[in-house]
């Protein structure tokens, strides 16, 4: 493999989007189960997370080449640095290596990364054109990356606030992404949630997403879970969340969605990071 081809499989992996999930993983590890004893099974699970995140790109992008043509021409598959074949072996590939790295690790993580594998597959070949069963399908696999992580350590009830924090949020995200590729999707015969109902109608469902994840977002304060610091973290990310909310309503239009979209994935992060100095 060539530097060119070589850069277009990392770049069909999407690299930052892998980093954000080997974190959220090792991250969930040592915080649910402690640091001592548990690093290299936070290095491995993180490595064997990234793997199965880097393939769900890369097979999505694989059943997405027509529709990305339009929606994202300069994806690796649109301008033809790599072949769609390449893409199925680099989704297989990076499968069966990280499936196989949880044989070192912890039960359930075998089972969840199976289970993972086989939803974001399906989710790719079938559900991301169903209206909105795809757009639950990738929250709930989202928070499955918390739970697996727990779960390495042995503790996966520690994860339930960033699971559901995570599954929220993405949830009205991947909304949101529906409403933005709109244009292609037509063009791919989709039937999402904006083309069957409206833009409206997705507008709404996103709302109530965020608005619920503003409640939640509360209860491990009003609960007495957490203290100020937590309060005062969390405030930036329910500001940050109302600003999208309001922005979204404002301008629908493909490149404030996107530029949204980026301002979540972001505030995900913070609201990961106030939850994990909370609770």
């Amino acid at each position: 493999m060539n530097s060119e081809k070589l850069s277009a499989a990392i770049e069909l992996l999407r690299p930052l989007n892998v980093l954000i999930i080997m974190l959220v993983i090792a991250a969930s590890v040592l915080l649910a189960g402690g640091i001592e004893g548990n690093i290299l099974k936070a290095i491995i699970a993180a490595v064997a997370g990234g793997l199965i995140g880097g393939a769900a790109n890369a097979i999505n992008d694989y059943f997405d080449v027509d529709i990305d043509r339009v929606n994202k021409p300069n994806r690796p598959l649109p301008r033809k640095s790599l072949t769609p074949r390449a893409a199925f072996l680099l989704w297989f590939s990076c499968s069966v290596v990280g499936i196989s790295l949880n044989l070192f690790l912890h039960s359930p993580a075998l089972e969840i990364s199976v289970s993972a594998v086989a939803g974001l597959f399906v989710y790719s070949a079938v559900l991301k054109r169903t209206m909105l069963l795809g757009n639950v399908l990738v929250a709930v696999m989202t928070a499955l990356a918390f739970i697996y992580g727990a779960s390495v350590a042995g503790s996966p009830e520690r994860a339930f606030f960033p699971a559901l924090f995570a599954f929220l949020l993405n949830l009205g995200r991947e909304v949101l992404k529906d409403i933005e590729d709109m244009r292609g999707d037509r063009l791919g015969n989709a039937g999402t949630l904006p083309i069957r109902h409206g833009v409206s109608t997705a507008l709404t469902v996103a709302t109530v997403s965020f608005v619920l994840l503003l409640g939640a977002t509360l209860v491990p304060f009003t609960s007495g879970m957490s203290g100020m610091s937590y309060l005062v973290m969390i405030g930036i990310v329910d500001v940050i969340l109302c600003y999208v909310i309001i922005s979204m309503w404002m301008d629908a239009g493909s490149e404030n969605l996107a530029r949204l979209n980026t301002a979540l994935k972001a505030d995900m992060v913070l609201g990961l990071v106030a939850l994990y100095i909370g609770l």
